[in-house]
């Protein structure tokens, strides 16, 4: 049986309104931090209401990446 993740995505804001998604393999309530930690300082960064769904073997995520998403 495969197992279901869903993880939380963040939105990374730039000065010039370019916006770029996020997901995190760590609790949601961490996944703001987790992504701060990535994107350059004057960057705006808010957790999303969605979550990613993925099969747990079709992601290769260890606990505490960050990776940028293109949806």
């Amino acid at each position: 049986m495969v197992s279901i993740i869903k993880l939380p995505l963040v939105e990374a804001t730039a000065p010039d309104g370019a916006k770029s998604l996020w997901v995190a393999a760590v609790a949601q309530e961490d996944a703001v931090a987790a992504v701060v930690g990535v994107v350059p300082a004057h960057y705006s960064i808010k957790l999303l209401s969605h979550r990613l769904t993925l099969h747990r073997k079709s992601i290769d995520l260890q606990p505490g990446e960050v990776r940028r998403v293109r949806l």
